[in-house]
């Protein structure tokens, strides 16, 4: 499974017991459902396991069980769920107000569960992840901006204010720092994927650190191949210029040890003179010494 299947079959598996949270779940579950004209709301779920669970709950929380059918659009199949309940059409309109105040409307500072139970019935549904091996985004898709006030008033609330992109009709509300993701996978109440994520991330992180170093390591080496090739084309020109006997001792010493020993680095080279130099006298050696030839 992928890290985002991973992650709904967890949240899937998580007991919902009080009958305040089970109602805080549906109504996640129903953020961005349709209404038709009477008191008929229609849900359509894009996995087997949550339209399930979602016909569960719903069944719990209104005396009454929606009618589940399937149907399959450009090779993807959907669970749509009808389930006629004024009391369902009702919340599903408040939820969909521009001016819902989700935590009040649901009554969650009640109860601590109520949020996580919001929050992961609206995820089931609505909510997609990346694989955290590539990259850091969650995102919840609210099809036609339906429930966006109830989401991200509450996101808000809980201080994670999400960012907002529109998408062929679509509103994402979307995430794309891990530290964000991480907190959030632990208010729906994550506790095993939570740790893959984590040590994902720990992976991901030494790994790019360690593909700098080489990065770094291997432009340096590149550097110091490019600058000794110069020091060599300038000891040469010194050479059959007849300018390299006037030249002092000390740079005839140092230019003789580097057209010997090409490839050799500076801190190799300054180990080759008798007496050694420090690695400051060497470099001034070597612009002394391209200097001459420039001239």
């Amino acid at each position: 499974m992928s890290f985002a299947d991973s992650l709904r079959a967890e949240l899937c598996e998580i007991a919902v017991k009080k009958p305040c949270c089970r109602r805080a779940f549906g109504a996640g579950l129903l953020l961005c459902s349709k209404r038709d004209s009477g008191h008929c709301v229609l849900l359509r779920c894009r996995e087997e396991r949550v339209a399930a669970l979602a016909s569960d709950m719903l069944e719990k929380g209104y005396a009454k069980a929606p009618t589940v059918t399937v149907s399959g659009s450009h090779g993807h199949r959907y669970w749509d769920l009808e389930l006629s309940s004024p009391a369902a059409a009702k919340l599903v309109g408040q939820m969909q107000a521009e001016s819902c105040d989700i935590e009040r409307l649901l009554k969650m500072s009640a109860c601590e569960g109520c949020r996580s139970a919001f929050l992961r019935g609206a995820f089931l549904n609505w909510g997609t992840v990346s694989d955290p091996q590539k990259s850091s985004h969650l995102e919840f898709l609210l099809p036609d901006g339906l429930g966006e006030r109830a989401l991200s008033s509450l996101l808000e609330a809980n201080g994670y204010p999400p960012k907002r992109m529109m998408r062929k009709g679509t509103v994402g509300l979307y995430y794309k720092d891990a530290m964000s993701l991480g907190d959030l996978f632990t208010m729906m109440g994550s506790h095993h994927i939570i740790f893959e994520f984590y040590n994902t991330r720990i992976e991901r992180d030494i790994r790019n650190n360690e593909n700098r170093a080489t990065n770094c390591v291997a432009r340096n080496i590149e550097k110091s191949i490019a600058a000794a090739a110069r020091q060599m084309e300038a000891i040469g020109t010194l050479m059959e210029s007849g300018k390299f006997e006037s030249l002092p001792e000390p740079l005839r010493v140092t230019a003789l040890l580097r057209y010997r020993n090409p490839e050799a680095t500076l801190d190799e080279l300054k180990e080759l003179h008798v007496p050694p130099i420090s690695k400051s006298g060497l470099n001034h050696r070597l612009q002394k010494l391209m200097e001459a030839a420039e001239n």
